[in-house]
Protein backbone atom coordinates (compact mmCIF):
# COMPACT_ATOMS: atom_id res chain seq x y z
CA UNK A 1 0.00 0.00 0.00
CA UNK A 2 1.32 3.65 -0.86
CA UNK A 3 2.37 5.57 2.09
CA UNK A 4 0.52 8.47 0.74
CA UNK A 5 -1.01 11.21 1.42
CA UNK A 6 1.43 11.51 4.58
CA UNK A 7 -0.21 11.46 7.73
CA UNK A 8 1.55 14.92 8.47
CA UNK A 9 -0.05 15.23 11.97
CA UNK A 10 -2.16 12.69 14.05
CA UNK A 11 -3.82 12.80 17.58
CA UNK A 12 -3.69 9.83 19.88
CA UNK A 13 -6.30 8.80 22.67
CA UNK A 14 -5.04 6.84 24.93
CA UNK A 15 -1.25 7.50 24.17
CA UNK A 16 0.44 6.73 26.99
CA UNK A 17 -1.07 3.08 27.15
CA UNK A 18 0.34 -0.26 26.15
CA UNK A 19 -0.92 0.28 21.90
CA UNK A 20 -0.71 3.73 22.12
CA UNK A 21 2.93 4.46 23.18
CA UNK A 22 4.00 1.44 20.76
CA UNK A 23 1.84 3.37 17.74
CA UNK A 24 3.52 6.66 18.91
CA UNK A 25 6.63 5.62 18.30
CA UNK A 26 5.61 4.00 15.21
CA UNK A 27 4.03 7.06 13.98
CA UNK A 28 7.38 9.18 14.69
CA UNK A 29 9.06 6.64 12.62
CA UNK A 30 7.46 8.70 9.75
CA UNK A 31 8.00 11.93 10.85
CA UNK A 32 4.59 12.31 12.07
CA UNK A 33 3.89 14.94 14.38
CA UNK A 34 1.67 13.34 17.40
CA UNK A 35 0.25 14.88 20.09
CA UNK A 36 -1.11 12.63 22.92
CA UNK A 37 -4.27 12.61 25.03
CA UNK A 38 -4.60 10.24 28.18
CA UNK A 39 -6.34 10.39 31.36
CA UNK A 40 -2.99 8.47 32.81
CA UNK A 41 -5.28 7.18 35.30
CA UNK A 42 -4.21 3.28 33.57
CA UNK A 43 -1.98 4.75 31.33
CA UNK A 44 1.85 6.01 32.32
CA UNK A 45 3.51 9.21 30.95
CA UNK A 46 6.68 7.99 31.32
CA UNK A 47 6.15 5.66 28.22
CA UNK A 48 6.14 8.28 25.92
CA UNK A 49 9.29 9.65 24.38
CA UNK A 50 9.73 13.24 25.67
CA UNK A 51 9.67 14.94 22.32
CA UNK A 52 6.01 14.33 22.29
CA UNK A 53 3.45 16.69 23.77
CA UNK A 54 1.14 14.53 26.17
CA UNK A 55 -2.56 16.46 27.20
CA UNK A 56 -3.51 14.94 30.64
CA UNK A 57 -7.21 15.14 30.36
CA UNK A 58 -10.79 12.36 29.69
CA UNK A 59 -12.13 11.66 26.52
CA UNK A 60 -15.32 12.50 28.18
CA UNK A 61 -14.42 16.18 28.56
CA UNK A 62 -14.79 18.25 25.29
CA UNK A 63 -12.54 20.92 26.71
CA UNK A 64 -9.47 18.36 26.70
CA UNK A 65 -9.43 17.32 23.49
CA UNK A 66 -10.21 20.72 22.02
CA UNK A 67 -7.38 21.35 23.93
CA UNK A 68 -5.28 18.56 22.60
CA UNK A 69 -6.51 19.20 19.28
CA UNK A 70 -5.58 23.16 19.17
CA UNK A 71 -2.10 21.58 20.45
CA UNK A 72 -1.11 21.53 16.87
CA UNK A 73 -1.53 25.08 15.74
CA UNK A 74 -3.78 24.05 12.56
CA UNK A 75 -5.95 20.36 12.64
CA UNK A 76 -4.61 17.28 12.76
CA UNK A 77 -5.20 15.22 9.37
CA UNK A 78 -6.73 12.01 11.81
CA UNK A 79 -7.38 11.08 14.67
CA UNK A 80 -6.67 6.91 16.08
CA UNK A 81 -8.95 6.57 19.32
CA UNK A 82 -7.32 4.54 21.34
CA UNK A 83 -8.63 5.73 25.11
CA UNK A 84 -10.80 2.76 26.49
CA UNK A 85 -11.62 0.76 29.62
CA UNK A 86 -11.23 -2.86 28.45
CA UNK A 87 -11.73 -5.42 31.08
CA UNK A 88 -14.83 -7.42 30.24
CA UNK A 89 -15.47 -8.57 33.46
CA UNK A 90 -15.09 -5.29 35.02
CA UNK A 91 -17.48 -4.38 32.52
CA UNK A 92 -20.12 -6.47 33.60
CA UNK A 93 -19.53 -5.16 37.46
CA UNK A 94 -19.64 -1.69 36.30
CA UNK A 95 -21.81 -1.67 32.83
CA UNK A 96 -22.28 2.68 33.09
CA UNK A 97 -18.64 3.31 33.78
CA UNK A 98 -17.79 0.95 30.63
CA UNK A 99 -20.58 2.56 28.41
CA UNK A 100 -19.67 6.11 29.63
CA UNK A 101 -16.03 6.17 28.84
CA UNK A 102 -15.69 3.81 25.63
CA UNK A 103 -19.55 5.50 24.17
CA UNK A 104 -19.80 8.39 25.70
CA UNK A 105 -16.21 9.21 24.98
CA UNK A 106 -15.94 8.34 21.38
CA UNK A 107 -18.92 10.58 21.06
CA UNK A 108 -17.08 13.76 22.41
CA UNK A 109 -13.87 12.61 20.62
CA UNK A 110 -15.68 12.58 17.32
CA UNK A 111 -17.83 15.54 17.64
CA UNK A 112 -14.63 17.30 18.37
CA UNK A 113 -12.66 16.25 15.50
CA UNK A 114 -15.47 17.10 13.34
CA UNK A 115 -15.96 20.86 14.36
CA UNK A 116 -11.87 20.87 14.32
CA UNK A 117 -12.01 19.70 10.34
CA UNK A 118 -10.06 16.38 11.14
CA UNK A 119 -10.20 13.98 8.01
CA UNK A 120 -10.06 10.94 9.16
CA UNK A 121 -10.66 8.59 12.45
CA UNK A 122 -9.52 5.39 13.39
CA UNK A 123 -11.23 3.65 16.50
CA UNK A 124 -9.82 0.78 18.10
CA UNK A 125 -12.71 -1.18 18.82
CA UNK A 126 -12.78 -5.12 19.54
CA UNK A 127 -13.53 -8.50 18.69
CA UNK A 128 -16.02 -8.70 21.85
CA UNK A 129 -18.78 -6.73 19.39
CA UNK A 130 -19.19 -10.28 17.87
CA UNK A 131 -21.29 -13.24 19.30
CA UNK A 132 -20.65 -16.43 20.00
CA UNK A 133 -23.11 -17.84 17.97
CA UNK A 134 -22.15 -17.56 14.41
CA UNK A 135 -23.80 -20.38 12.58
CA UNK A 136 -20.62 -22.46 12.72
CA UNK A 137 -18.12 -20.28 11.53
CA UNK A 138 -14.50 -21.17 12.59
CA UNK A 139 -13.07 -17.76 11.69
CA UNK A 140 -15.28 -14.48 11.61
CA UNK A 141 -15.10 -12.12 8.98
CA UNK A 142 -17.01 -8.42 8.43
CA UNK A 143 -20.03 -9.86 7.92
CA UNK A 144 -19.67 -11.63 11.21
CA UNK A 145 -22.90 -11.12 13.34
CA UNK A 146 -22.65 -8.49 16.15
CA UNK A 147 -24.25 -9.87 19.28
CA UNK A 148 -21.58 -8.72 22.06
CA UNK A 149 -21.73 -10.91 25.25
CA UNK A 150 -20.53 -8.37 27.52
CA UNK A 151 -21.13 -4.08 28.53
CA UNK A 152 -17.62 -3.82 27.25
CA UNK A 153 -18.16 -5.58 23.47
CA UNK A 154 -21.84 -3.53 23.72
CA UNK A 155 -19.37 0.02 24.67
CA UNK A 156 -17.88 -0.59 21.14
CA UNK A 157 -20.45 -0.94 19.46
CA UNK A 158 -21.86 1.97 20.04
CA UNK A 159 -18.43 3.81 19.69
CA UNK A 160 -18.29 2.15 16.16
CA UNK A 161 -21.87 3.37 15.45
CA UNK A 162 -20.91 6.81 16.58
CA UNK A 163 -17.96 7.14 14.13
CA UNK A 164 -20.27 5.62 11.33
CA UNK A 165 -22.79 8.23 11.76
CA UNK A 166 -20.00 10.65 11.56
CA UNK A 167 -18.84 9.40 7.85
CA UNK A 168 -22.23 9.54 6.89
CA UNK A 169 -22.28 13.47 6.78
CA UNK A 170 -18.63 13.24 4.19
CA UNK A 171 -17.26 15.38 6.58
CA UNK A 172 -14.81 12.68 8.02
CA UNK A 173 -13.75 8.75 7.37
CA UNK A 174 -13.76 6.53 9.90
CA UNK A 175 -12.28 3.15 9.93
CA UNK A 176 -13.09 0.99 12.70
CA UNK A 177 -10.62 -1.55 13.47
CA UNK A 178 -11.68 -4.69 15.76
CA UNK A 179 -8.93 -5.77 17.53
CA UNK A 180 -8.30 -9.57 18.62
CA UNK A 181 -5.92 -10.70 21.19
CA UNK A 182 -3.00 -8.07 21.51
CA UNK A 183 0.17 -9.45 21.88
CA UNK A 184 4.11 -9.58 21.40
CA UNK A 185 5.93 -5.95 22.06
CA UNK A 186 7.38 -3.90 19.60
CA UNK A 187 9.41 -0.27 19.91
CA UNK A 188 10.70 -1.11 22.86
CA UNK A 189 7.20 -0.55 25.26
CA UNK A 190 6.00 -3.24 27.70
CA UNK A 191 2.77 -3.88 28.63
CA UNK A 192 2.03 -2.29 32.20
CA UNK A 193 -1.60 -2.94 32.59
CA UNK A 194 -2.77 -2.53 36.22
CA UNK A 195 -4.72 -4.94 36.63
CA UNK A 196 -2.88 -6.91 33.90
CA UNK A 197 -5.58 -9.10 32.20
CA UNK A 198 -3.40 -10.30 29.06
CA UNK A 199 -2.52 -13.97 28.72
CA UNK A 200 0.83 -14.13 27.90
CA UNK A 201 2.18 -11.35 30.13
CA UNK A 202 0.60 -12.97 32.86
CA UNK A 203 1.49 -16.56 32.14
CA UNK A 204 5.37 -15.09 31.22
CA UNK A 205 5.01 -13.35 34.77
CA UNK A 206 3.94 -16.79 36.42
CA UNK A 207 6.51 -18.63 34.66
CA UNK A 208 9.46 -16.46 36.11
CA UNK A 209 7.60 -16.20 39.22
CA UNK A 210 7.17 -12.81 40.01
CA UNK A 211 3.07 -13.18 40.23
CA UNK A 212 1.34 -16.09 41.36
CA UNK A 213 0.13 -18.84 39.53
CA UNK A 214 -2.09 -18.25 36.75
CA UNK A 215 -5.41 -18.49 36.34
CA UNK A 216 -6.96 -20.71 33.86
CA UNK A 217 -10.74 -19.89 33.45
CA UNK A 218 -13.06 -22.46 32.71
CA UNK A 219 -11.29 -26.13 31.62
CA UNK A 220 -14.23 -27.26 30.59
CA UNK A 221 -15.26 -25.59 27.67
CA UNK A 222 -16.65 -26.37 23.92
CA UNK A 223 -13.36 -26.26 22.59
CA UNK A 224 -10.64 -28.72 21.58
CA UNK A 225 -9.18 -28.73 25.26
CA UNK A 226 -11.91 -27.17 27.07
CA UNK A 227 -9.65 -23.49 27.24
CA UNK A 228 -11.08 -20.37 25.64
CA UNK A 229 -9.59 -20.14 21.56
CA UNK A 230 -8.46 -16.82 20.73
CA UNK A 231 -6.22 -15.23 17.92
CA UNK A 232 -3.40 -13.63 19.13
CA UNK A 233 -2.06 -10.92 16.42
CA UNK A 234 1.52 -9.22 17.14
CA UNK A 235 1.48 -5.73 18.32
CA UNK A 236 3.67 -4.65 15.60
CA UNK A 237 0.82 -5.16 12.95
CA UNK A 238 -1.69 -4.06 15.22
CA UNK A 239 -0.04 -0.29 14.31
CA UNK A 240 0.41 -0.79 11.44
CA UNK A 241 -3.18 -1.49 10.10
CA UNK A 242 -3.91 1.65 12.66
CA UNK A 243 -1.49 3.77 10.48
CA UNK A 244 -2.70 2.31 7.08
CA UNK A 245 -6.42 2.37 8.19
CA UNK A 246 -5.69 6.24 8.79
CA UNK A 247 -3.95 6.65 5.36
CA UNK A 248 -6.67 4.91 3.59
CA UNK A 249 -9.13 7.17 5.23
CA UNK A 250 -7.77 10.16 4.99
CA UNK A 251 -7.25 9.54 1.13
CA UNK A 252 -10.87 8.69 1.29
CA UNK A 253 -11.71 11.98 2.66
CA UNK A 254 -9.29 13.88 0.17
CA UNK A 255 -10.74 12.42 -2.88
CA UNK A 256 -14.57 13.15 -1.80
CA UNK A 257 -15.52 9.51 -0.79
CA UNK A 258 -15.48 10.10 2.86
CA UNK A 259 -16.39 6.49 4.02
CA UNK A 260 -16.45 3.85 7.19
CA UNK A 261 -15.34 0.58 7.08
CA UNK A 262 -14.55 -2.39 9.40
CA UNK A 263 -11.29 -4.82 9.87
CA UNK A 264 -10.88 -7.19 11.67
CA UNK A 265 -7.28 -7.14 12.62
CA UNK A 266 -6.23 -10.73 13.59
CA UNK A 267 -3.89 -13.70 12.96
CA UNK A 268 -6.24 -16.34 11.79
CA UNK A 269 -4.71 -18.66 14.05
CA UNK A 270 -6.60 -19.46 17.04
CA UNK A 271 -4.62 -20.50 19.78
CA UNK A 272 -5.85 -22.19 23.12
CA UNK A 273 -4.83 -21.09 27.18
CA UNK A 274 -2.96 -24.21 26.83
CA UNK A 275 -1.09 -23.24 23.71
CA UNK A 276 0.15 -20.19 25.02
CA UNK A 277 1.28 -21.84 28.09
CA UNK A 278 2.96 -24.69 26.26
CA UNK A 279 4.42 -21.38 24.31
CA UNK A 280 6.02 -19.98 27.61
CA UNK A 281 7.12 -23.16 28.73
CA UNK A 282 9.16 -23.79 25.33
CA UNK A 283 11.02 -20.36 25.36
CA UNK A 284 11.32 -19.76 28.98
CA UNK A 285 12.32 -23.77 29.42
CA UNK A 286 10.41 -23.69 32.82
CA UNK A 287 7.04 -24.50 34.03
CA UNK A 288 4.01 -22.09 34.03
CA UNK A 289 2.12 -22.71 37.66
CA UNK A 290 -1.65 -22.54 36.75
CA UNK A 291 -4.82 -23.00 38.99
CA UNK A 292 -8.31 -23.52 37.79
CA UNK A 293 -11.28 -21.33 37.88
CA UNK A 294 -14.54 -21.01 36.40
CA UNK A 295 -14.84 -19.12 33.06
CA UNK A 296 -15.15 -15.24 33.52
CA UNK A 297 -19.00 -13.59 33.29
CA UNK A 298 -18.72 -11.83 29.26
CA UNK A 299 -16.37 -14.38 27.97
CA UNK A 300 -17.09 -16.39 24.77
CA UNK A 301 -15.13 -19.57 24.26
CA UNK A 302 -13.41 -18.40 20.86
CA UNK A 303 -12.29 -15.80 19.21
CA UNK A 304 -11.01 -16.18 15.68
CA UNK A 305 -10.47 -13.50 13.19
CA UNK A 306 -10.74 -14.25 9.26
CA UNK A 307 -8.11 -11.58 7.81
CA UNK A 308 -8.64 -11.79 4.87
CA UNK A 309 -10.36 -8.20 4.37
CA UNK A 310 -6.93 -6.70 6.45
CA UNK A 311 -4.54 -8.06 3.67
CA UNK A 312 -6.16 -7.78 0.60
CA UNK A 313 -6.88 -3.92 1.53
CA UNK A 314 -4.53 -2.94 3.76
CA UNK A 315 -1.74 -5.37 2.50
CA UNK A 316 -0.84 -6.68 6.14
CA UNK A 317 -0.31 -10.55 6.06
CA UNK A 318 -0.20 -11.18 10.14
CA UNK A 319 2.36 -12.92 11.86
CA UNK A 320 1.24 -16.01 13.34
CA UNK A 321 4.08 -17.64 15.23
CA UNK A 322 2.97 -17.49 19.14
CA UNK A 323 6.37 -18.24 20.38
CA UNK A 324 7.50 -15.37 18.57
CA UNK A 325 4.90 -13.48 20.37
CA UNK A 326 6.01 -14.83 23.94
CA UNK A 327 9.76 -14.27 23.33
CA UNK A 328 9.20 -10.68 22.08
CA UNK A 329 7.01 -10.08 25.70
CA UNK A 330 9.54 -11.67 27.33
CA UNK A 331 12.42 -10.11 26.37
CA UNK A 332 10.76 -6.45 26.87
CA UNK A 333 10.16 -8.03 30.60
CA UNK A 334 14.20 -8.59 30.71
CA UNK A 335 13.64 -12.77 31.08
CA UNK A 336 15.29 -13.42 27.88
CA UNK A 337 18.21 -11.76 26.42
CA UNK A 338 17.64 -9.17 23.85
Amino acid sequence: MSPSPFLRSVLVTGAAGFIGSTLVRRLLQDGTQVVGLDSLERGHADSLPSQVPLIVGDVRDPDAVRAALQHFGRPPVACIHLASLILVGESVAQPAWYHDVNAVGTQVVTDACLDAGVGAIVLASSAAVLGSEQGGADKLDEDAHIAPESPYGASKVAAEQTIAAAAQTGRMAAVALRLFNVAGAAHGCTERHDPESHLIPLAVRAAAREIPPLKVFGTQLPTPDGTCLRDYVHIADVTEAMVRGALRALGQHASGDAQFEVFHVGSGRGSSVLDVIAAVEAELGVTVPTIDDPPRAGDVPILVSDPRKLGEILGIVPDTDLRRMVRDCARQFGLLPS
